[in-house]
């Protein structure tokens, strides 16, 4: 094949590309994070919305999105957790009176931004990703003692044949940067707004990491 054909192709391609819909499901495993749970039995609430999440965007000039976020935004709360707090209970509905009371914290997390950035619209050869999750955290008897916002972020080079995968690894990435920022955060967070005791540390851990 000439030069100038191979040329010629990669010229066509982004052309041929552009308007095509592009629909993706985000994978929903995630590594759990090795850390020193909490001595905190939290119940994990998740909205239909939360559960749900998905983003529809008509880009002009480049293609119609269609990102699945849902089960992925579970998976990734219901990960840390298992490894943050000495218990996680996923509850619904968000649980009141004596049954609420079996726990320490309720915690709600929602999907509060999703914004993306094509190579087209940035003139670089990433695919970016944005989320900002809003969590929750609730008293047993429901009084919200914070809205703790977490802002994550993840980018991935552009594939030019498969501009979904591309856009699917970035937004894998963003979800890792929240799961970090929740693993690493969330005991200060708790501290500052009394789900925890200031002088309470994490507990022992008494199972072998996962690898």
């Amino acid at each position: 094949m000439s030069r100038h054909l191979i040329r010629s192709v990669s010229l066509l391609l982004p052309l041929l590309l552009a308007g095509c819909d592009q629909a993706l499901v985000v994978p929903t495993t995630f590594p759990e994070p090795v850390i020193e749970p909490l001595p905190l039995d939290i119940a994990l609430h998740f909205t239909d919305e939360f559960a749900g999440y998905r983003y529809r965007e008509d880009v002009p000039g480049d293609a119609k999105w269609d990102i699945e976020l849902g089960k992925a935004n579970v998976a990734l709360f219901e990960s840390v957790s298992r490894r943050l707090f000495r218990s996680a209970t996923r509850v619904a509905p968000r649980p009141a009176g004596a049954e609420a009371a079996r726990f320490d914290a309720i915690i709600e997390p929602a999907v509060a931004a999703f914004e993306f950035s094509l190579p087209s619209q940035s003139a670089t050869d990433q695919y970016s990703v944005w989320i900002r999750y809003t969590v929750k955290v609730f008293r047993p008897d429901g009084t919200e003692l914070t809205a703790w916002n977490i802002s994550a972020y993840g980018e991935s080079d552009s594939t030019l044949l498969r501009p979904a995968r591309s856009m699917e690894q970035a937004t894998i990435l963003a979800l890792r940067d929240a799961a970090a920022m929740l693993a690493v955060d969330f005991a200060t967070e708790a501290r500052a707004r009394g789900v925890m005791p200031r002088g309470v540390m994490p507990m022992e851990k008494t199972d072998a990491p996962t690898p």
